[in-house]
């Protein structure tokens, strides 16, 4: 098996994966090479997949296992160790694999899979999550390429052309393009309509794109020419770049021009590919924008306000709206193609837009026995206000301050992890500047720590990380109240575990990163809240020429009408959001659909996945909703609670069992005093057990010494002498153990009980510092206690 992934997630190099395009920082370094420019650099990056070592360095993959089975992380680790480049290894690997992983764009766009060398001939492909791959196929056979994009190409094909020994005439020939698009972009300004305060768009056919070009003689012949130079051209460049030949010294384009030429030839080829049938299949759209940048070296003005320079800038925009122009070479040329996911329904549209014909069907039912989920909508707000999502209505403070309210209802009733999804970041924004000046948000907070997806994908680690801190810390309050041991840290004295926020509550939109393939399960996430239906943007030019173009051509293919295809992709967006709460068999959750339109639309529930239209109840009112909503969650908090009694009740009662057997353990370590510990070991004249770090069971370090009196353990008598090594904490997945021999020394943990102690101890920790699935898996387990010295007084005490 082989795993394909960007030089984004596999770069090692120090330089080289720090830079913003790792690509062109990549090319940069070979071209310094090629130059000798860098003689400390002179076989380019260190780090590179050398043509003449491949054999060598496959038998090292081969050594460390590599080759039954790894994932990413794997593959750059022993990179590192190996000095070998992880991207061009895992290209290599999998040319020779049976089993190949990628992002499914890596098989759908035609660049990336030529530019990867995948195959796709009589093979099988696999479509997981394959719910977008719509919007994938038709973004992958369009692009964008603004005015300035083609003046840099223009400027690297001047810098390159002249110092070109072999290739001068055919790089001045794009030279001389990347000109005419400049200024053919350019001369569409007059024609242009304003479509927003700062935009406006001309849009053509494919067809008036092609006699455009054509009238200014390049038509598709001379257009298929240029492809076969850059082809030329780049497959030279591509070749020594793999394989690294460092007698080749010519001069070479950078990847950016690479991506831009190559990219925007192909999807052209693709507009005329078939006798030009494709060509109505797109819309070419000029579109002029205002870009607004900090002036070069400008500080801030007299008013404290930076210096801000706005200009136009200019793009031409190919979109396809067909998603079948880049799936038929697919469908022509694979074997099968399976796809797979939870929101595929309705089948026949997605059958329609893909123009693939699947012989096989299934709709499945969720494996969530019924009762373990509440599914519900609401019409009206705790003060009767309507709640309908409409864009006009959620702009009104009214409708702002009464889903506030109802969200306030549902993060008392449900404890732990509340999930709330919203239309778009704008409404998101809107919600929380005006929950924070009418003090709702500072009343809220003091339920729930409250979590805001951000715009920026870079913040996304950190908001999840937030999230699931705030989960655990409710999960520890209640196996705290559970236990009657509650104690609190030094930074908040006089406090009572009531006096922190229960759990969380995450502010996200549907569509983003969030709602897509995330497993909130268990106590992560106990409700979803879905406020309104999140249709695109309505106004929005591409999602209006989409409509346009299935109205055209429904009457006489399977296309959807415009209006049918825009809430299928509402729905689709939904239909994901509200499957992050029910993640397996025992899990359990809520599911809140607020608004109107869900009771008095019937073809909009009929939109929602099976297993939630099948389980689903309006409510016109809200009391009765927070009632039923509480009656269910409090069945399961008891439940869950019982749950957990019960297993701490068993393994209490495990525990005076072994006890009537068993005597306490002490463990020595250089936390502290030597002295203490060698008075320790010569009074007590113990057995001394050597344990080793286990991978994943490991309770002390190798060298650590565990003095232990007779116990119906067998353990053989051996000394050791103590270093300086740290005990480590242990664990929270225990193994059993059996009889040690001397051979499984290094590789057992030591495991103990003592009668009369309470349950869940942890190594030099506190007990209530474990959270629930801790405490459950001790529990199935057994309790693992330990006796240490207190190094001021010699005494010892148990935790």
């Amino acid at each position: 098996m082989g795993v394909l992934a960007s030089r984004d997630h596999t770069c090692i190099h120090p330089q080289v994966s720090r830079s913003a395009n790792k690509n062109e920082g990549c090319k940069t370094l070979n071209d310094r090479r090629l130059a000798r420019q860098d003689p400390q650099q002179k076989g380019g990056c260190s780090y590179r997949w050398q043509g003449k070592e491949k054999l060598k360095t496959q038998g090292q993959i081969r050594s460390y296992g590599l080759d039954k089975g790894w994932d990413i992380e794997d593959l750059v680790s022993l990179g590192r160790r190996i000095r070998v480049c992880p991207y061009y290894g895992s290209r290599d690997l999998a040319e020779q694999a049976q089993i190949v992983f990628s992002p499914y764009n890596y098989l759908i766009d035609p660049r990336v899979r030529r530019s990867m060398k995948i195959p796709i001939d009589k093979n099988v492909i696999i479509l997981d999550e394959a719910h977008n791959i719509e919007d994938c196929a038709r973004e992958s056979a369009g692009g964008s390429w603004s005015q300035e994009d083609f003046h840099l190409a223009l400027n690297d094909c001047e810098k390159i052309g002249n110092r070109h020994p072999t290739m001068e005439r055919e790089i001045d020939q794009l030279a001389q393009f990347c000109s005419y698009m400049m200024q053919w972009i350019g001369k569409h300004a007059p024609k242009m309509k304003s479509v927003g305060f700062d935009r406006e768009v001309h849009v053509m056919t494919g067809t008036e794109f092609v006699a455009n070009l054509s009238v200014d003689g390049y038509g598709p012949e001379p257009l298929a020419e240029l492809k076969k130079i850059i082809d030329y051209i780049f497959s030279e460049q591509l070749e020594s770049d793999y394989n690294d030949k460092e007698e080749n010294e010519e001069p070479q384009l950078s990847a950016v021009t690479q991506a831009l030429l190559e990219g925007f030839l192909m999807i052209v080829d693709l507009m005329l590919s078939g006798n030009h049938v494709r060509r109505d299949d797109y819309r070419a759209v000029v579109v002029r924008t205002v870009e607004r940048k900090q002036k070069k070296g400008a500080g801030s003005s007299f008013f404290g306000k930076a210096n801000i320079a706005s200009q136009w800038t200019y793009a031409l925009n190919l979109w396809c709206l067909n998603s079948a122009v880049v799936m038929h070479e697919i469908k022509e040329s694979t074997r099968s193609i399976i796809v797979t996911s939870g929101t595929l329904s309705p089948m026949a549209s997605y059958q329609s837009e893909l123009d693939i014909d699947f012989k096989l069907t299934l709709e499945a039912n969720h494996v969530i026995p019924a009762q373990r989920v509440w599914i519900g909508t609401i019409s009206q707000g705790p003060k009767n206000s309507l709640l309908n999502g409409t864009f006009k209505v959620t702009g009104t403070f009214e409708y702002q301050d009464e889903l506030g309210r109802l969200l306030l209802s549902v993060c008392q009733t449900i404890p732990h992890g509340v999930l709330c999804f919203l239309p778009s970041y704008s409404l998101l924004e809107k919600l929380v500047a005006r929950w924070q000046d009418t003090g709702l948000w500072q009343h809220l907070s003091t339920l729930k720590t409250i979590v805001c997806e951000s715009r920026d994908s870079r913040d996304f680690e950190e908001t999840l990380k937030s999230f699931y801190s705030a989960i655990e810390d409710s999960e520890n309050a209640l196996s705290c109240n559970l236990n009657g041991s509650c104690e609190l840290s030094d930074e908040s004295p006089g406090k009572k575990k009531s006096d922190f926020p229960s759990g969380a509550v995450m502010l996200a939109v549907c569509r983003g990163k969030v709602s897509e393939g995330l497993d909130f399960t268990d106590n992560n996430a106990r409700a979803v809240v879905c406020v309104g239906i999140p249709f695109p943007n309505f106004k929005d030019t591409q999602v209006e020429l989409k409509r346009q173009y299935n109205d055209k051509l429904s009457a006489t293919t399977p296309l959807l009408n415009g209006s049918e295809w825009y809430e299928i992709q509402a729905f689709r967006a939904l239909n994901q959001a509200l499957g992050r709460c029910i993640r397996h068999k025992a899990d359990w959750g809520a599911i809140l659909l607020v608004d109107d339109r869900f009771a008095k639309t019937p073809r909009y529930v009929n939109q929602l996945s099976k297993w939630v239209r099948s389980s689903i109840r309006h409510f016109n009112c809200f009391p009765p909703m927070l009632n039923s909503l509480k009656e269910f969650a409090d069945n399961f908090v008891a439940e869950d609670a019982a749950s957990l009694i019960a297993s701490q009740q068993q393994l209490i009662l495990s525990t005076q069992q072994e006890s009537q057997s068993s005597t306490a353990m002490v463990v020595s370590s250089p936390y502290f005093d030597r002295s203490s510990a060698a008075a320790a070991v010569a009074v007590s004249s113990p057995q001394v057990v050597n344990v080793s770090e286990d991978e994943g069971n490991s309770l002390l370090s190798e060298n650590d010494i565990s003095i232990v009196e007779p116990s119906p353990v067998k353990i053989n008598q051996r000394s050791h002498e103590m270093n300086a090594t740290p005990v480590r904490p242990p664990y929270s997945k225990m193994a059993p153990v059996a009889a040690l021999h001397p051979q499984e020394m290094k590789a057992a943990p030591v495991r103990h009980s003592l009668a009369g102690k309470k349950p869940f101890a942890t190594l030099l920790g506190n007990s209530n510092k474990l959270s629930m699935s801790q405490r459950k898996l001790a529990a199935e387990n057994g309790s693992h206690y330990f006796q240490f010295m207190d190094p001021t007084s010699g005494n010892s005490k148990f935790s």
